[in-house]
């Protein structure tokens, strides 16, 4: 629940220093409270007449991310830190897993809780800052593998253990590609100055894309006799969102940068983000100077925004979806669900708009062409299943909404 001093904060912000929402609203929460005063609506607008949306879901609490069982869904509720299944489109009263989350340890917004899930057949594998001990507290950033038996989540198998020394920062997002291997995204923790992309950087599994699980004997990946076997990409901030092209099985990601230029990257094997030296695109000039770590690789982001919109969630659709079949779909905490078309090879963006040509969405810009949806509070998740794009609504009643063709 946003606070009282949160409300007074925002408030105070645009009235005294006449500055819009989006300029001081790093907090998503604070963000979301902008958005309803603003006048959010209670349902999300799509752009185009040709799709439907519904509600799934309605009044879930603080929810980061789900996946598909069979077809049946599990998603996370961040906070309490339960697990809980839609069945047959009815949501269970009881949770199929409860963990020990860590709790806001201050007045600020964290981004510590449960965070990330994915599967592949039977297998579940789940992200999630867990609480032990007890006179004295510790964290840990864990990732656990479980099986799905009985409409239940069994054998729960500690596969990774990563920092959670910071608020801020955690990441968690994950997903799994057609061979399956899963994936997972941890932010820099705040480090910054000591992360792995630097030529003489820390070895300390932050600010990495994770290959998960591939040595059941290390759990700690920077312990590893090779821990750059275990880092898929490096250099990265704060990622919310990344999936995998089901044509191409490369791998997208969303990044937010500070106060400028977030980010959509294709992230290829060796894959550097360029954090804390690089945010937004560079010329040739300044990448050939680009000081990274060992054969990890740089490369511009497929498309930016100027002004920080905190994007999540990405997805691609399929022929189901006819006209938008070569899509990449891509949420924000503004509420915004984004469209992009996809170039012929499916390894960069395509614009008919000049304003965007330069794959930077400035704020002087047009960018009709690339809204698909509105209104949506904070998107968190956005994943496509059985002919549908599902969107999480993280504040907005607490929502999952399902969009289909006509």
């Amino acid at each position: 629940m946003i606070k009282l001093k949160k409300i007074i904060l925002i408030i105070s912000a645009i009235i005294i220093l006449g500055v819009s929402a989006y300029s001081v609203l790093d907090d998503p929460e604070l963000r979301y409270f902008a958005g309803k005063m603003s006048g959010l609506k209670d349902m999300p607008d799509l752009s185009s007449k040709n799709f439907t949306i519904e509600e799934v879901v309605v009044g879930i609490n603080s929810s980061t991310a789900l996946t598909f069982v069979n077809d049946d869904i599990l998603f996370l509720e961040k906070e309490t830190g339960k697990i809980r299944q839609i069945k047959n489109g009815e949501l269970l009263e009881t949770s199929v897993w409860d963990f020990n989350v860590k709790k806001e340890g201050c007045e600020c917004y964290t981004e510590s809780g449960l965070l990330g899930i994915t599967s592949y057949y039977s297998d579940v594998y789940v992200f999630v800052t867990e609480e032990f001990g007890n006179n004295e507290k510790t964290y840990e950033n864990r990732i656990y593998k479980f099986s799905w038996e009985d409409n239940q989540l069994k054998n729960p198998k500690l596969v990774n253990i990563l920092p959670a020394d910071a608020n801020m920062h955690h990441g968690g997002a994950m997903t799994v590609n057609s061979e399956g291997d899963v994936f997972a995204v941890i932010g820099d923790q705040e480090y910054e100055e000591n992360l792995e992309n630097f030529e003489n950087g820390n070895m300390n599994d932050v600010g990495i894309i994770l290959k998960v699980g591939i040595n059941e004997n290390v759990k700690r990946p920077s312990v590893s006799e090779e821990p750059d076997d275990h880092y898929f990409g490096v250099g990265l901030r704060n990622s919310f969102g990344l999936t995998f092209d089901p044509v191409t099985n490369h791998l997208w990601i969303s990044e937010n940068g500070t106060h400028e230029f977030d980010e959509i990257n294709l992230a290829l094997p060796k894959y550097n983000s360029g954090w804390p030296q690089f945010l937004g695109p560079h010329n040739e000039i300044e990448i050939s100077k680009f000081n990274g770590y060992s054969d990890y690789v740089y490369s511009n982001p497929e498309f930016s925004w100027e002004r920080t919109v905190a994007p999540t969630g990405l997805s691609f659709v399929d022929e189901n979806w006819d006209e938008y079949e070569n899509s990449l779909f891509v949420g924000d905490c503004e509420g915004t669900l984004y469209r992009f078309q996809l170039s012929e090879d499916r390894q960069s963006l395509v614009f008919q708009n000049p304003d965007l040509q330069d794959l930077v969405l400035n704020e002087s810009d047009s960018y009709d062409e690339i809204i698909f949806g509105k209104n949506f509070g904070c998107i968190t998740d956005v994943e496509y299943h059985d002919g549908h794009l599902y969107v999480i609504s993280y504040l907005n009643n607490g929502a999952i909404y399902k969009i289909k063709p006509n």
